[in-house]
């Protein structure tokens, strides 16, 4: 797999090194490629690891790049989404957990321009989005192309039920006991356009899916690089993988990869769910080389953001070590994730240093359109009913005066609200769990040394699970064949080179008893203690802290909207069931309305 692609890049890209930037292409702003990784854990990559994984074009980039050090996101997928889309924290724009039914409000309805809308709207750029999307589907204004994007090429839900075979996660009209396959894969163009907004070909069953995204992205940056000095269009480009989330649906061997990347990189890993994480690991690296040197050989100006959604979960072979817990909790290990930006924009000096300032998700907004972009002013003012949470940081990681090498330095943000907990949060039909949580800078009592306290007020899973530090198991001294602890090879007939494997036993909870108990809340200095396991709430030192970051969450809850569910009851019932009645068709999960029309009955949406 690793050669073909790499082979099959170093032919296109030769044909695409002579259409370099000219005098005539040098003003239009740098390409934008956002790539964002699902359910990446801390101590995946192959630099954090000591190389357990083979991730080398990563590495590189990262080397390249300015690592954010202290970048923060949300537990879990869709509200980390939302947040870099609309530059708002996740229960700013009514996110206050993923219950399944979430879309980001609309402009038309007082919410919000998304991101490549603004780039759009403000800057002129061509915006094209690959890979998961997770920010509401039901109607065609939610998707993508109505959302600023001129193109979409991949799939609506959390995740695919296998990595070649490319369908929902939704019955698709079937029951639970006899589900029907549908695809969950679009392909979308125009930005606006109705029609635009369908399947894409049947063709594309059977590619593991990092490598259809990473093809269309090689693609859109040729096109865009050949055709660049004639449209003076900037381009960002937003890719979305699944890698290295498990498949969804009710298949057990949900971690997937080539078996020959396996075989060749994973030989020494002993557990077959591992060794299939590494390959799924490497599938992740093959698509960042082949896009980073597409990007070069295009020869315009490019910066790429990496990041992960949320951190990674211990129960499907990630790992976050030395953080605490993983995807689903409040913990370091779910909210803290491996952020970096690259490019030929870093100068030299810059390369390989590490940012070490507060970063959240909803600082890419104004990062990307104010800093990178170079907006002009006053492009906020029409963006969403709140004004954004986020900072433009590009000044501050370009300035050098933040780095690890330095002491703690703070950057434009001082805190991070994590979550709040209101009456829309904690009652009603939608509920959640996860505590108040808020990350904030304070000079270290006793001390002149700064460092980041996080108070959070409760506890978001059931006492004593998820809170283990969990790291990439040491490799044997000899090697161990695939296959011996559940992972399958070619699982269907007439495959070929598909490797499958369990998650980890789901009886495991993945517990560590001498994990602080928060039930009465708990404040950890992050700075000195990222593995939280000192408690120091109770600390007389600590109580003014404790009164100040309370008052900033209680102040902030009150601002807090509803939940963004735009459909409940008979009216998601009745657009679901048009839907439904669309794929026996066509079996495509697509948006059969445009627009939903409150008057509309249910006959109305059979199709």
């Amino acid at each position: 797999m690793r050669v073909v692609m790499l082979a099959w890049l170093g032919i296109v890209t030769s044909c695409i090194s002579g259409s370099s930037a000219t005098s005539s292409s040098a003003a239009v702003p740098p390409t934008i490629v956002h790539v964002v990784a699902d359910d990446l854990g801390w101590n995946d990559l192959g630099y954090t690891n000591q190389g357990k994984t083979h991730t080398p074009h990563i590495n590189k980039a990262r080397q390249e790049g300015i690592e954010l050090k202290y970048y923060y996101t949300w537990k879990v997928c869709s509200p980390s989404r939302a947040s870099v889309m609309t530059g708002r924290y996740p229960w700013g724009v009514g996110y206050y957990d993923m219950q399944g039914s979430e879309a980001v409000p609309l402009p038309s309805e007082g919410g919000y321009e998304m991101l490549p809308a603004v780039l759009k709207k403000h800057v002129g750029y061509e915006t094209h989005a690959l890979g998961k999307w997770n920010l509401g589907h039901l109607t065609k204004e939610y998707t993508p192309t109505f959302r600023g994007f001129d193109s979409f090429l991949g799939y609506y839900q959390a995740a695919q039920p296998d990595y070649w075979l490319h369908g929902s996660t939704e019955s698709c009209c079937g029951s639970k006991e006899k589900p029907l396959f549908c695809t969950d894969l679009s392909k979308s163009n125009g930005y606006m356009v109705a029609d635009g907004v369908r399947g894409a070909p049947d063709a594309l069953n059977g590619t593991y899916n990092s490598e259809i995204f990473t093809s269309e992205a090689v693609r859109i940056i040729q096109e865009h690089a050949a055709k660049m000095t004639e449209t003076q269009k900037p381009l960002y480009l937003y890719v979305a993988f699944m890698n290295v989330h498990s498949t969804g649906g009710s298949s057990s061997l949900e971690i997937q990869a080539p078996c020959e990347v396996i075989d060749k990189h994973y030989s020494n890993t002993h557990e077959d769910t591992y060794k299939a994480m590494g390959g799924m690991l490497t599938m992740l690296d093959f698509g960042i080389g082949n896009i980073t040197a597409a990007l070069a050989a295009a020869g315009h100006p490019y910066v790429l953001i990496f990041h992960s959604d949320n951190g990674g979960p211990p129960y499907d072979g990630s790992t976050n070590s030395p953080l605490r817990g993983g995807k689903h909790t409040i913990w370091e290990g779910g909210i803290r994730v491996r952020s970096f930006v690259t490019g030929s924009l870093i100068r030299k000096k810059l390369q390989g240093t590490q940012f070490t300032g507060l970063a959240h998700s909803s600082d890419w907004y104004r990062t990307i359109v104010a800093g990178i972009a170079n907006a002009s002013a006053g492009w906020e003012k029409t963006t969403g009913p709140r004004p954004t949470d986020g900072f433009n940081l590009w000044p501050a990681m370009l300035s050098g005066k933040y780095l690890a090498k330095d002491p703690l330095h703070p950057g434009p943000r001082n805190e991070i609200i994590h979550q709040v907990v209101n009456q829309h949060s904690s009652s009603g039909p939608f509920k959640t769990k996860t505590p108040a949580t808020i990350t904030k800078l304070f000079t270290r009592p006793g001390s002149s040394d700064m460092t980041y306290f996080k108070l959070m007020l409760g506890r978001d899973n059931p006492k004593g699970k998820k809170n283990a530090i969990v790291a990439w198991p040491d490799l044997k001294a000899s090697p161990v064949s695939y296959g011996q602890s559940g992972g399958t090879r070619n699982h269907y007939p007439g495959e070929s080179n598909r490797c499958r494997a369990p998650g980890i036993d789901k009886s495991k909870t993945f517990s560590d008893p001498q994990a602080p108990d928060c039930t009465n809340d708990c404040l950890f200095d992050i700075g000195a203690d990222p593995s939280e396991k000192h408690n120091i709430i109770k600390n007389k030192d600590m109580e003014h802290i404790v009164k100040n970051l309370k008052k900033i969450l209680t102040d902030a809850a009150a601002n807090g909207p509803p939940w963004a569910i735009p459909f409940q009851g008979n009216v998601k019932a009745e657009i679901s069931q048009g839907i439904c009645n669309q794929t026996r068709h066509t079996g495509y999960l697509e948006p059969v309305l445009t627009h939903h029309d409150p008057g509309l009955t249910e006959t109305a949406l059979l199709v």
